[in-house]
């Protein structure tokens, strides 16, 4: 079986903003991620709930954004290394 390394990177709230502005998305004034183009926010897609910039993490492929919680982190674990390992 292939090693595959993961490594997480830390940033600050501040950072966050600015990376999704450059991805298209914005914060408002309660921490809440929209989506630039339509104005709807920004619903992980494995918990299924609005995420917030506290809470958020920028996952590889297709630059997806979560709700940081342990059953999300190892939902998109499993998918992402079943698709590169098959």
């Amino acid at each position: 079986m292939n090693d595959i390394d993961v490594t997480f990177t830390n940033i600050n709230i501040e950072q966050k903003t600015a990376l999704m502005d450059i991805l298209g998305y914005y914060v408002d004034e309660n921490g809440i991620i929209f989506d630039k183009e339509t104005n709807i926010q920004h619903i992980c897609p494995i918990t299924e709930e609005t995420v917030s910039i506290d809470n958020a993490s920028i996952l590889p492929g297709s630059t997806i954004i979560i709700n940081t919680t342990e059953l999300s982190l190892s939902e998109y674990f499993k998918e992402f290394f079943e698709k590169i390992l098959n």
